[in-house]
């Protein structure tokens, strides 16, 4: 690359400023480095999503806890009562789903 650049062919006078061309890029290039800018937007756009879920969640989460819990406690018992474990797995998944949400909420 270094003797590309120092080519005399490829060093050009503009002006009063030497002008230094790039070597042609071909297409399978252009769209590995669009590629990566892409990667690297997502990249820094992650935390920005991430606060914003995030604060959306811990302003709605005191309105609907309580319909969670009653929710997970209903489907808790309603499989006991009915035998049902897939009913009490998903009560139970629930509460603890809501449990977690609020510790991390706290943390």
């Amino acid at each position: 690359m270094a003797a590309y650049l120092t080519d005399p062919e490829f060093v050009r006078p503009a002006g009063h400023v030497l002008a230094l061309t790039l070597p042609p890029l071909s297409g399978r290039q252009i769209l590995v480095l669009l590629g990566i800018g892409a990667v690297v937007a997502v990249i820094l756009w992650l935390p920005v999503l991430g606060d914003r879920i995030v604060a959306n969640l811990s302003r709605n989460a005191p309105k609907y806890a309580p319909r969670i819990f009653f929710a997970g406690l209903g489907l808790l018992v309603l499989g006991m009562v009915a035998g049902v474990q897939l009913l009490e797995v998903g009560g139970g998944c629930l509460i603890g789903a809501l449990v977690l949400g609020a510790i991390a909420d706290n943390y």
